[in-house]
């Protein structure tokens, strides 16, 4: 996965901009801000293949990753501890898409992401190393026929990339469409993360 180093540059392009573009009292009440605790939750929605291998079966993937860390404004780094918690994956609407072949049936859990470690990538940015679990499964023999037949599971290393970020965002005007939103009461900001992941940051200050 791409670490999200662009989206970093454009928090910075709108740090820079003209004060009477700001919220000018939040951008005040953020800027005086010295550590800053944020509660993070990673949501994943998409359609991905739920089995091992080259074979046809997809579902609708709802996972779900937070985190906690304490942000230090002045530094612009993550400090101290950095704890990740998963949670279960959940699927819906299991098919075997662009055939007319059963779905598949799968003999376990699949786990989109499940966390194995985690480090700072940077002093602003965390990474996190995981894993993706597939379950042993029944699939089509498509396109040669649509009987079934079993395969093993298996597992792929995964990543995933969560920014540190300055909270005076939350004062910025943010363009519709963009890859940073505010929300309307002002107290958090979500960024459209790689491969269907969706990061909402709110901050708490601390000091």
């Amino acid at each position: 996965m791409k670490t999200p180093l662009p989206r970093l540059a454009l928090v910075a392009s709108l740090l820079a901009l003209p004060s009477a573009a700001q919220d000018m009292a939040l951008a005040q009440k953020w800027q005086s801000a010295k550590i800053v605790k944020y509660h993070v939750e990673g949501v994943h929605k998409g359609r991905v293949s739920v089995v091992y291998g080259d074979y046809e079966g997809k579902a609708d993937v709802l996972d779900r990753v937070d985190l906690d860390f304490t942000w230090d404004t002045k530094k612009r780094a993550v400090v101290g501890e950095v704890k990740v918690t998963d949670a279960k994956t959940q699927l819906s609407n299991i098919k075997s898409d662009k055939t007319n072949c059963p779905p598949p049936q799968l003999k376990g859990d699949y786990e989109h992401f499940q966390t194995v470690s985690h480090s700072l990538l940077t002093p602003e940015q965390i990474q996190i190393k995981g894993s993706r679990t597939y379950p042993a499964a029944s699939v089509s023999n498509y396109p040669a026929s649509c009987s079934m037949r079993s395969i093993a599971g298996g597992k792929q290393d995964a990543l995933l990339h969560v920014p540190g970020m300055a909270p005076e965002v939350l004062a910025m005007p943010m363009p519709p469409g963009g890859p940073i939103s505010i929300s309307a009461d002002r107290k958090s900001f979500t960024i459209k993360g790689a491969d269907n992941w969706v990061w909402t940051f709110t901050p708490t200050i601390v000091q």
